[in-house]
């Protein structure tokens, strides 16, 4: 079996891309910034590197001898930068796949600076010598189990709608794209669910999941930057997210993809489907 390097298994996907990873039999090499936050990152068959992208020297004990890598970064100011130091020592170390974590909008010359990052770290992949897979997911499932606290989701996204992703899915077409290699090279995965929903429809389904009742607040933007003032966000990042809201608000993100079933030949977990199985952590916010 092989050994693949994860960059970025505290997060969503990541914990998941790694617990794919090892139930397949393989093992992994971690790279976090401080230390292990998830329990997946503490089973047998992971080895844990402490680094930052943005720092080469930390990045060669990762590196040294693995060929395939997933990598998810973080999408501040210096992100673009970080991560061509990132591609430098892949070079250098002769990597020769990697599965990139981007976003659905992606576009290097959007006035957004999520997508244009995003958009950005996408061009220096392809521009490298290193052969590329680019993941392009929609918001997450899991994110609902911390986004209704007291059991309610509050937040400006009007009645705009979503086909919400299961983060399942998005590692499993990571893990494919590492496992299978050629088949994935070159590849950019459009990431949905099957159904575009509103948040409305996913307090519903919340509801009939868990037997507990959940409800959707509609926020207006100036409330909710003011709220994410209070609990310490920075101005960037703050902006950052209003951008996406509004790009929800406006129905600029309903739109269906088809990524899930070519790279996987199967239908994407419904949001339905998260709720039964994540019931008691969606509970847990009440």
């Amino acid at each position: 079996m092989s050994e693949f390097l994860v960059v970025g298994g505290n997060g969503h996907v990541g914990k998941e891309v790694v617990a794919q990873l090892l139930d397949a039999g393989h093992s992994v090499r971690a790279l976090v910034r401080s230390e292990a936050r998830v329990p997946v990152l503490k089973r047998d068959g992971v080895t844990l590197f402490v680094g930052d992208i943005a720092n080469a020297d930390s990045l060669a004990p990762a590196m040294r001898g693995i060929e395939s890598a997933y990598v998810a970064t973080s999408d501040g100011e210096e992100s673009v930068a970080a991560f061509e130091t990132f591609l430098k020592a892949a070079l250098e170390h002769r990597l020769q796949h990697i599965v990139r974590l981007s976003a659905r909008s992606a576009d290097a010359s959007s006035s957004s600076d999520l997508t244009r990052r995003h958009g950005l770290r996408e061009k220096a992949l392809e521009e490298s010598e290193i052969g590329w897979t680019h993941l392009r997911p929609t918001w997450f499932m899991q994110m609902m189990t911390e986004y209704a606290p007291g059991g309610v989701i509050a937040v400006p996204g009007g009645e705009g709608r979503i086909p919400w992703i299961d983060t399942r899915d998005i590692a499993a077409v990571a893990v494919a794209s590492l496992i299978d290699g050629g088949d994935h090279l070159g590849q950019t995965y459009e990431l949905t669910g099957g159904r575009p929903l509103t948040y409305g429809d996913l307090a519903r389904d919340m509801s009939a999941a868990t037997g507990r009742t959940f409800e959707y607040h509609d926020m207006s933007p100036e409330d909710y930057a003011a709220k994410m003032r209070a609990e310490g966000n920075e101005e960037w990042y703050i902006a950052l997210i209003l951008q996406l809201y509004e790009s929800i608000r406006s129905n600029s993100k309903a739109e269906l993809a088809l990524g899930v079933q070519e790279a996987l030949n199967r239908q994407p977990i419904t949001f339905a489907q998260f709720c039964r199985d994540h019931a008691d952590e969606l509970v847990k916010q009440l």
